[in-house]
């Protein structure tokens, strides 16, 4: 089953420390050397200097879409015959997404793809919560002791009883 890749949507879910291209290829290579499958990672704009427009590297494939979106250039690649059904694409936008799925081929988002594999990649942030504010923690106490009279002697009663049960 070919895989096609979107490079940029791969490359923001990377750490901070290893957000760029040569990263990104890197770990399609390390991931997918043991593999027999083809897998076309495709970058929007152009190729670093130096770099062609289009590297083979093994069974993995580097494009750089140029002046054309990645998005049309993956669209592009995909067969418009039933051939499309043994294609998959890994991405997180769903706009190619869906895009994808029209011309019959698969899709998998990124942590699906990377999890299977074992990657680490970014997680995301957990957000602090804000304190509460001072009238917020009132009426949380004054939610909490609703009642409470009474329940208490419920519970402080089943309590006394199993301890004595106990001693």
């Amino acid at each position: 089953m070919p895989i096609l890749i979107d490079g940029n949507n791969l490359l923001h879910t990377l750490p901070r420390s290893h957000r760029d291209r040569e990263s990104v290829r890197r770990l399609i290579i390390e991931q997918t050397r043991h593999e027999r499958i083809s897998v076309t990672v495709v970058f929007d704009g152009p190729p670093p200097d130096g770099s062609p427009a289009t590297e083979h590297l093994g069974q993995v494939t580097v494009l750089y879409s140029g002046q054309t979106s990645a998005d049309d250039v993956i669209i592009g690649r995909l067969p418009s015959s039933d051939a499309a059904r043994s294609w998959s694409v890994v991405t997180n936008d769903r706009g190619l997404a869906a895009r994808v799925r029209e011309r019959g081929a698969s899709t998998r988002t990124l942590a699906q793809w990377i999890g299977r594999r074992g990657v680490k990649v970014r997680p995301g942030k957990p957000r602090p919560k804000p304190p509460l504010r001072a009238k917020e923690v009132e009426q949380w106490e004054e939610e909490f002791t609703k009642g409470k009279e009474t329940e208490d002697d419920g519970h402080a009663r089943v309590f006394r009883r199993r301890r004595k049960v106990k001693s």
